[in-house]
């Protein structure tokens, strides 16, 4: 059975009274484009469950909705979005709350990384507080298009940006599709060179060539080849699981628990 697992949920500021009741170790709290700080910290402070903080998708600015790009080659842009960032994992860090970003680097189309990890290397440094990096998939479903994720798709990434975080948020969805096949040797090849160096896990399913966030066991990540991950938290990210009361979120917890053959690979 997998009932040691440290198990958690998503939720928001508006969705967390819905949600509290819910049987669960932790909650990651998702950082919306309009949420400010000072509210996040009265939220940290009330809610002891509330382990990790998500960083916001998108912030404004001058009057425009754009995504958090600590790899954007624009200069002024990119030192706003650091100081967004930093202003929530700096509080978070008071808390010894971790903060999981996203690396940048999406765009409508495919380009060179190699200017983008630079880019990005340079954001982090700045950044105080518990940092943790998250991996991404091929494409990035956004306002009901498909963009390119250009950097923070494989683990050699990772590798080179280890001095400036704390860890590696393993998202297991991300990871299946950040390849066109072969998604299961993908995940494996996260938890090999990585190991140690994960701290955090969001685990949903996935199917090609862009499903993502599916309920666990409707798709084709291999969960019995998946290690135990003892310790780490794992967050059941399951697409609009925290809607009508949680329902997607507690038929994971269901599976999860009662599953006597999932997470039996070997632990790196």
């Amino acid at each position: 059975m997998s009932t040691s697992l440290r198990l958690g949920v998503m939720m928001t500021l508006d969705d967390h009274h819905q949600l509290h009741q819910l049987d669960v170790d932790f909650f990651e709290l998702l950082i919306r484009e309009q949420d400010d700080v000072e509210k996040v910290e009265e939220f940290l402070h009330r809610e002891e469950r509330c382990a990790i903080v998500h960083a916001p998708e998108k912030m404004r600015i001058n009057g425009r909705s754009m995504l958090i790009d600590l790899a954007d080659e624009n200069l002024a842009r990119r030192d706003a979005f650091v100081r967004r960032i930093n202003d929530i994992s700096a509080m978070a860090g008071r808390y010894d709350v971790a903060t999981v970003i996203h690396p940048g680097g999406v765009r409508p189309h495919s380009v060179g990384p190699e200017q983008l990890h630079g880019n990005l290397a340079a954001s982090l440094a700045s950044l105080d507080g518990k940092i943790w990096l998250e991996n991404m998939p091929r494409r990035y479903h956004i306002e009901g298009e498909k963009w390119w994720c250009n950097i923070g798709k494989h683990p050699h990434e990772f590798v080179e940006l280890l001095p400036h975080v704390d860890g590696i948020t393993l998202d297991i969805s991300h990871a299946y599709l950040s390849v066109e096949n072969g998604g299961n040797d993908a995940i494996s090849s996260f938890f090999q060179t990585l190991d140690g160096h994960i701290k955090h896990i969001h685990l949903s399913d996935a199917a090609q060539p862009d499903g993502e966030g599916l309920q666990l066991g409707d798709g084709d990540v291999d969960l019995p080849g998946l290690p135990h991950m003892h310790g780490l938290p794992v967050l059941l990210e399951i697409w609009e699981g925290h809607r009508n009361g949680g329902a997607g979120y507690i038929e994971a917890l269901r599976r999860i628990r009662s599953s006597d053959h999932w997470f039996r690979g070997c632990v790196p």
